[in-house]
């Protein structure tokens, strides 16, 4: 509004200084009248730009007015007639003029404005959409060069910084053979979806699967619109699921064969006790020992199929993690002294939970004779906990021993597997039962000859 006053007053000023020059000026000093008509257009044109239509209109006939009489009385009746019309006319055309001109530039600006408005809101409505998508969106030009990529994109594959411009090979170095199939699909101009790759982020193996759309306008390739999902935690469901289903078979199996291997076992044994009493020959002694060894060693096989293959009793009540840790370093004190193992635990504040106290000792006493057998020749095992959202708990069992072969790392839950000479192979299965059973999970780093990392959450 000030502005647009501002204007009002200028405009005015002009008019009053030419009209006041005009008539002061003598009527024989005709190129000044002149000089001071064309300068009348001054704020004709400047009303017309500032004000439009109206305002150029206005202006024009106020000056006419001004200026008719003004020509008339100062100038001579000589003058009077045609030519002094013409110069009204001039002035009123001129406004006229210049206030259509400015009108129709004024509704193109604003046409445009609107446009561009409308152009800005759809481009942040599209950015809005593509930022709510948890999947990783991103397009590339036909030359590889990022031209957009959404923020779920760069949390995918670990990036912080701006990836536009970029080129596609550098944001995914680590991915083999993507560029042979993002070529495939810009040559062929067909998609290439469901590929499933593996990154590094932050050090860590992630699992991707990754979509690959041509992009065209007008029925020409632009490039290329890339779908990326991150699905490890989908692949850890499956692998869960798998091996839940695998652990139920195998425990519906150990228990008839448990009852069935049990009996004869302990009509055997019943007959080696017999005979040891009654045989005095020293090598015959010593074959009886071996085979009461041998029946003690398949009746510990038994005890732990049992033991996997029993349904939980459900005996859960309020316990502090903390609590059970220090039972199990009691229990296990004496084996990890023997084997040179020490045991170092972090104690900090924990909330209580609802859990089986005799399960979770069973869990934490197989994590941790596991640990020691990796550790022939002595070393250290490292135990934390520490509290975490909705009350739980995260448990981290630490060894500095020979570590699991990256192969053998999906195996070590399954029943039966195992890589030492003696073991029963379901020390593991039955920790991880029991964690199943407190609806918690377990996760497990190991580099050979490092040692291993199991975190328990529950």
């Amino acid at each position: 509004m000030k502005k647009k006053l501002a204007y009002k007053i200028i405009i005015l000023i002009l008019i009053a200084v030419i009209t006041t020059m005009h008539f002061l000026t003598k009527t024989k000093d005709l190129p000044l009248h002149q000089m001071y008509k064309i300068l009348f257009f001054i704020p004709i044109i400047l009303a017309s730009v500032q004000f439009g239509f109206k305002g150029g209109t206005t202006v024009s006939i106020i000056i006419s007015i001004i200026y008719s009489p003004q020509k008339l009385l100062s100038i001579g009746p000589q003058y009077k007639g045609f030519y002094e019309l013409m110069d009204v006319f001039l002035f009123v055309a001129a406004g006229i003029v210049t206030g259509i001109l400015v009108e129709k530039k004024n509704i193109a600006l604003k046409t445009m404005d609107s446009q561009l408005n409308k152009y800005v809101i759809l481009e942040n409505y599209t950015n809005s959409v593509l930022e709510s998508i948890h999947l990783g969106i991103m397009a590339i030009n036909k030359d590889f060069f990022i031209t957009s990529m959404n923020e779920s994109a760069k949390k995918i594959i670990g990036v912080t910084y701006d990836c536009i411009g970029l080129n596609f090979a550098d944001v995914f170095p680590s991915c083999e053979d993507l560029e042979d199939i993002i070529n495939k699909a810009n040559e062929k101009n067909t998609p290439q979806i469901n590929i499933e790759k593996k990154l590094l982020k932050d050090n860590q193996e992630v699992n991707i699967k990754i979509d690959i759309f041509p992009l065209s306008l007008e029925s020409r390739n632009k490039g290329l619109v890339i779908i990326i999902d991150d699905i490890t935690e989908i692949n850890k469901m499956k692998i869960q699921m798998h091996r839940n289903d695998k652990l139920a078979s195998v425990g519906q199996l150990a228990t008839g064969i448990a009852h069935e291997i049990r009996n004869p076992l302990a009509i055997i044994k019943m007959i080696e006790q017999t005979m040891s009493k009654e045989v005095n020959n020293e090598n015959q002694l010593k074959e009886l020992n071996i085979i009461d060894e041998e029946v003690e060693r398949a009746n510990k096989v038994i005890k732990s199929l049992m033991e996997f293959s029993k349904p939980s009793k459900n005996e859960k009540g309020l316990y502090s993690i903390n609590q059970v840790i220090e039972d199990v370093l009691i229990i296990t004190n004496k084996y990890t002294s023997q084997h040179k193992v020490n045991v170092n635990y972090i104690k900090s504040e924990l909330p209580v939970g609802y859990y089986d106290r005799e399960q979770m000792i069973q869990a934490f006493v197989n994590l941790i004779l596991n640990s020691v057998d990796a550790m022939p020749e002595g070393g250290e095992i490292r135990i934390s906990a520490q509290s975490l959202e909705d009350n739980k708990v995260k448990i981290v069992f630490e060894d500095t021993g020979q570590g699991i072969e990256e192969a053998n790392l999906e195996k070590i839950f399954d029943p039966f597997f195992t890589t030492k000479s003696e073991g029963t192979g379901l020390g593991l299965p039955i920790l991880y039962r029991i964690i199943e059973d407190h609806n918690g999970s377990i996760n497990v780093k190991s580099s050979l000859g490092k040692g291993t990392i199991f975190e328990i959450f529950i």
